[in-house]
């Protein structure tokens, strides 16, 4: 398939990419609209915007890099 040799990915891995960060997403809205509709329980520090920001850098980090392994 044209996007995982685009993307230098395996099915496999990229299942477990793509998966992990629509996961953890789907995850992370839930906790906020839970919070939005009951704002006496607070997000967890873990899993408060700055650290939901920091995974997507990360992730987007990680995806620039699997691209660039195929140029070399």
């Amino acid at each position: 398939m044209r996007h995982l040799e685009q993307n230098n990915e395996t099915y496999l891995s990229h299942l477990k990419f793509a998966g992990t960060v629509g996961l953890t997403l789907i995850f992370r809205g839930v906790i906020f609209v839970w919070h939005g509709l009951f704002p006496v329980y607070d997000v967890p520090k873990e899993l408060n915007l700055e650290d939901t920001r920091d995974k997507l850098n990360g992730w987007s980090d990680h995806a620039k890099r699997r691209i660039s392994k195929k140029s070399v």
